[in-house]
């Protein structure tokens, strides 16, 4: 029988896992004639009590009890060569699986040497999670894990305005450069765009078509020592297909509520020069779901509160009287012609704007990816890889038709011939309103990635390999916004593209007065032009770009005998080069840009060496040890060493158990020693929720981060079909890179002022108008005190085989129990846990998730039921009314239906729903009524799709 599945695994290049308890003594059928490699498997066990499991379009595992749901967290003892697609394997595969899978094919997650078990916690995301959740966009990948928490991956104009299009892992909530993201254990390079925080990531929309994908390894327990500095929280590698039989094409499209996606994707794989080339394309389009389509993102459904997405800069606007020393609003404030305009109460003095229904839940965005692999022997003895991608992809996110004016308070003179108030006023407002429809900003990422490496045997036992990767993002970034200089010029008279504000006359010839009252749009006042509106708005025009150049080598072999087994060893270098690099458009160099803030151009560099190694070593036959470390450099400035211990301890054979130490550092990334970043963000000033124009400068004096994690954990298996798993773990994260959170300065600001102080440091950072508006906070990237995170990783998994088909039941809990962040040396520490973390430098942190289900297979059917659990967690923004955000269940079910329709070819027709219930996110008092890092506003998703091989 092994035999037999050995000579499968060889004629068709399939990679087969088998344990040699579950294969002893059965006899399979014998195969002859021409077929695909999955038909040769699917006769070889037709009545043998075995079953093959796929862990990846050309990987399966055998076993006797099958495992057939698409919930895959995977064990951390389970082999590297080809992670189980949802359960570990018993040890003894290892021997099995050197005969069915070459060693050069072996990719390896968590360990510089190619070995059949880890002791770091390690989760698997394979090909059928991806169906089994329809995934259909690589931003979806995120909530696959429970263990990942606070990514941005969804579009949020109004908090993460730089980075839609874009999505990163964020593994513990350590922040989101805290994780990296490797493609075939090799690096890709850095979003062209940072986080509204500061924060440089990889972006995980831009690395593959899905189809391409093989698994997912999750390394979660940090791995600086073995993969460098910017793998605090952990690593996520991308593994891809090596070779594929034929062609196979898919499509799926998503129906919901209000919008529409489509996936489609192909690839194919043929013999080239001696070697295997795999072709792969994708893609993926999705048109705008509007924020007017759900009715917890419209402000109107709570009666316009101040927590939702209002403004007191209005259009009509409000106006700054100085005879009177309070403002007024806009003598058509409440015509029937401004609907979207409100005042709170008959005596309130501004006039408010609703742009609640706005903005995007989805964006509009198209996707096209592209991705090749090329392997191939050259002579008996060198392994070549290659690959080559290139992806794009194009979003218009809309906004409010127009930003409030914050950097400055114009003056509408006394003579302006709409000026109804008969003295100079000064405007509070925004240039246009809803009649204009919302602003289109426009993202455009076009990602670039050669990579290569050749591997050979050296004496001996030892190997060699080397690696180079260059991969490079180029963003494009086009946002409207109201022009300074401009604006002031027309609202004197002298405005439109015409005028010359040096020899014009206000009003007359070429020169236009823009009028800002509501009068304008009723016919009662001066109409403002097309001409007139467009010579008052600019755009950012940004031009970012992003490169990382990697060499490296690493040899690794048996040392000596030792404890009962083979000391095994690694060791290698490294150099990288990364660059970053933002070029403004002019009007944004110039400060031109009333709203968006002024930002110079900038561009750096780093690089850096690092020496590392590994060893492993027996200690007696059950017990394994794991010692790592590296060296890193990072040339004109400082070096760190970072160490790891990690153990593997197999008392009986039900039962293995593990724990991991190590330290980690990460140094300053480019964006935040030189850039200066222009933002936003929402907050709270003397109980009025408004958005503060922020500057953040650089700090070339940060210094590097650092972190100490351990994890303790273990895996039982009481009976056949069984496995139960925890594991605790523990990050002490210190001197976090952070941008300074605006809100505690302003609140300090306004607490001075109330005591009678003048000049000190946190008025001196906060710039106000004549009239006391909030224009401007001034910031900088420091290193925060601390972060200290810990928590319980719990899944189990049980399946059973029945007369009328197999049955299994898995689930998956991630538990924190602690997130504690010190925002200075001797402050207090804040409690972050279960908490939006608004006012400090988390992201939201509910305490518990949990992914479960079950699954039915039987024959050519398969139906998965998965839910996901997010518990309560409440809501620290200042002002608010409701601070608890309820907790969410939702479940999705998805039915497969596999036949041959095309020859002996496989089709898969696959139907089903996410959130079947069409439950809407719980309400969360932000902007747009829900929170965007943690729930999906989609409501139910009804999927179609069908996967053809040829």
């Amino acid at each position: 029988m092994k035999l037999s599945l050995k000579d499968v695994a060889r004629k068709t290049g399939l990679q087969l896992l088998f344990a040699h308890d579950d294969v002893a003594g059965l006899r399979g059928n014998a195969v002859k004639g021409e077929m695909t490699g999955a038909n040769a498997l699917r006769q070889l066990l037709d009545r043998s009590g075995l079953h093959a499991v796929p862990t990846g379009p050309d990987s399966a595992v055998i076993r006797r009890a099958p495992r057939v749901i698409a919930m895959n967290y995977a064990q951390p003892d389970q082999p590297s060569v080809a992670p189980s697609q949802s359960a570990p394997l018993p040890a003894v595969v290892a021997d099995e699986a050197a005969a069915a899978v070459p060693e050069s094919e072996i990719v390896v997650t968590g360990s510089l040497i190619k070995q059949s078990s880890l002791a770091s916690p390690i989760d698997v995301i394979g090909f059928a999670t991806l169906a089994a959740r329809a995934i259909s966009n690589p931003s979806e990948l995120v909530r696959a894990l429970p263990g990942n928490a606070g990514s941005e991956a969804q579009v949020d104009q109004l908090n993460q305005p730089l980075t839609s299009g874009t999505a990163q892992f964020n593994l513990r909530n350590l922040g989101l450069g805290s994780t990296l993201v490797l493609v075939n254990g090799r690096r890709q390079t850095l979003s062209a765009v940072a986080a509204g925080d500061g924060s440089t990531f990889t972006d995980i929309n831009s690395i593959m078509p899905l189809i391409a994908l093989q698994r997912i390894d999750v390394v979660k327990d940090g791995a600086a020592a073995t993969y460098g500095s910017d793998a605090v929280a952990g690593v996520v590698n991308f593994i891809t297909r090596r070779r594929v039989d034929g062609a196979e094409v898919s499509g799926r499209y998503n129906f919901l509520d209000g919008a529409r996606q489509i996936d489609l994707e192909g690839i194919v794989g043929t013999k080239l020069l001696g070697g295997d080339l795999v072709l792969a394309a994708s893609y993926y389009g999705s048109s705008r779901l509007a924020t007017g389509e759900r009715s917890f993102s419209r402000a109107s459904t709570f009666g316009r509160p101040a927590w939702h997405s209002v403004s007191s800069y209005g259009q009509p606007g409000s106006y700054f009287v100085p005879s009177l020393r309070a403002f007024r609003p806009d003598p058509n404030c409440l015509n029937a012609a401004f609907p979207d305009s409100f005042k709170t109460s008959p005596a309130d003095t501004f006039c408010r704007y609703d742009f609640s229904e706005f903005f995007d839940l989805i964006p509009k965005e198209r996707r096209a990816q592209v991705f090749a692999t090329f392997n191939a022997e050259l002579g008996d003895d060198i392994d070549l890889n290659l690959e080559a991608g290139y992806a794009n992809t194009y979003s218009k996110t809309a906004a409010s038709p127009s930003f409030p004016i914050l950097a400055i308070s114009p003056v509408v003179p006394a003579g302006h011939p709409d000026n109804p108030f008969g003295e100079d006023v000064r405007f509070r407002g925004r240039l246009l309103g809803s009649d204009y429809g919302p602003s289109i900003a426009t993202f455009n990422y076009d990602t670039f990635r050669v990579a290569g490496g050749l591997s050979g045997p050296l004496a001996g036992t030892w190997t060699w390999s080397t690696n180079a990767t260059y991969s490079q993002q180029l963003a494009r970034y086009n946002k409207p916004d109201a022009l300074l200089t401009p604006l002031t010029n027309a609202l004197r008279g002298l405005g439109g593209p015409g005028c010359d504000p040096a020899t014009g006359r206000p009003g007359v010839g070429a020169c236009r007065y823009f009028n800002p009252f509501g009068s304008a749009r009723l016919g009662t006042g001066t109409q403002n032009s097309p001409e007139l509106i467009n010579s008052l708005i600019g755009y950012t025009d940004l031009h970012g770009k992003t490169s990382l150049v990697t060499l490296d080598g690493l040899t690794s072999g048996e040392l000596f005998q030792y404890g009962g087994g083979t000391v095994l060893a690694a060791l290698g270098v490294q150099y990288r080069r990364s660059t970053f690099r933002h070029d403004w458009g002019d009007l944004v160099n110039a400060g031109e840009l009333i709203n968006l803030g002024q930002a110079p151009d900038f561009s750096g560099k780093q690089e850096n060496l690092s020496i590392f190694g590994e060893l492993k070593v027996p200690a007696g036959e059950r017990v394994e040890v794991q010692l790592s470390g590296r060296y890193e450099k990072y040339l004109d400035s400082f070096g760190n060493f970072s160490p790891k211990v990690a153990v593997l301890a197999r008392p009986f054979d039900e039962l293995s158990v593990r724990a991991s130490w190590g330290k980690a550092f990460r140094a300053p990334s480019v964006y935040q020693l030189v850039a200066v970043q222009s933002a936003q963000p929402s907050v709270n000033d003397g109980g009025a929720f408004v958005f503060a124009n922020t500057q953040t400068f650089g700090n070339p004096d940060l210094r590097p981060e650092k972190s100490t994690n351990y994890n303790l954990g273990a895996t039982l298996r009481p009976v056949r079909g069984l496995e139960l798993s925890a594991d605790f773990f523990s990050f002490d994260y210190k001197d976090l890179i952070v941008k300074e959170n605006p809100q505690p300065i302003i609140d300090q600001a306004i607490a001075d002022t109330l005591a009678g102080r003048t000049g000190t440091p946190a008025q001196q950072r906060v710039t106000r108008d004549i009239s006391g508006g909030l224009q401007g906070v001034r910031l900088n990237f420091i290193n925060a005190s601390s972060v200290k995170t810990q928590g319980l990783d719990v899944s189990g998994r049980y399946t059973v085989e029945t007369d009328i088909g197999t049955v299994e039941a898995s689930a998956a809990w991630t538990h924190f129990s602690k997130y504690s962040i010190q925002l200075a040396a001797g402050a207090a520490p804040i409690s972050g846990l279960g908490s939006v973390n608004f006012n400090n430098l988390g992201r939201s942190l509910p305490q518990d998730r949990v992914e479960y289900g079950t699954s039915f297979a039987t024959g050519a059917h398969r139906i998965n039921v998965l839910g996901h659990y997010v518990s309560a967690y409440r809501n620290d923004r200042t002002g608010t009314t409701e601070s608890r955000i309820k907790a969410w269940n939702t479940f999705d079910l998805q039915y497969t239906l596999t036949v041959d329709l095309v020859g002996s070819k496989a089709t898969e027709i696959n139907v089903g729903a996410i959130n079947i219930f069409d439950r809407d996110p719980p309400v969360a008092q932000l902007n747009l009524g829900f929170d965007p890092i943690v729930h999906d506003p989609r409501g139910r998703v009804i999927t179609v799709a069908v996967k053809q091989a040829f």
